[in-house]
């Protein structure tokens, strides 16, 4: 057993390498994150990784139709970003709640309301992820009036929606700093 003295210059040395070790592995992602935000070309930024091409997603939803010309909010159908981690997909039934009496035989909309008739959900495919080890709060972000387009771009003139920020460490780093939000690790990693 270990006493006095010695066992604080011992957790003194096991906590002075374990902050070494978290500093250089921070140091080696952030550094990876510089370098593909620098010099080279950010896939995520100009192709939107993450993104689907057209005709993938399930039924073709335009976000110009629904934000720019009929003036729906965001949070209208992505009703949980102000109150959890996650923005949610529009159940299948928020959709019909309009599309029961609105453009009804668009072929689109009777996909729609084939997918409520069979009583299951839209299989859309995700085009914003973070990895799972970043903890990221929609609920945070709203709350301090952060528009919606600071990270997903101007969705209001999108048909399909693409990934246009590349939603790396580096990225999120900088727009906290600029707005003066934590950069404690603990605030966006488990």
């Amino acid at each position: 057993m270990i006493r006095g003295c010695a066992a604080r210059r011992w957790i003194h040395a096991a906590l002075t390498l374990m902050g070494v070790t978290l500093t250089v592995a921070a140091a080696v992602v952030w550094n990876d994150a510089a370098a593909q935000e620098s010099g080279a070309p950010n896939p995520a930024a100009s192709t939107g990784a993450g993104a689907v091409a057209p005709g993938e997603q399930p039924i073709a939803f335009s976000h110009a139709r629904h934000v720019a010309q009929a003036g729906i909010d965001c949070q209208f159908c992505h009703a949980y970003a102000r109150r959890g981690p996650v923005a949610g997909i529009p159940s299948v039934e928020r959709c019909v709640g309009c599309h029961r009496s609105i453009l009804t035989e668009r072929p689109e909309i009777l996909k729609v309301l084939d997918y409520w008739e069979r009583e299951a959900p839209i299989p859309w495919l995700r085009v914003h992820d973070l990895p799972d080890y970043v903890r990221f709060s929609h609920k945070a972000h709203v709350r301090s009036g952060i528009d919606c387009a600071a990270c997903h771009g101007d969705v209001a003139g999108m048909d399909l929606a693409v990934q246009v920020e590349s939603l790396s460490m580096g990225w999120c780093v900088d727009c906290h700093t600029a707005r003066d939000a934590s950069r404690d690790c603990l605030v966006c990693h488990y």
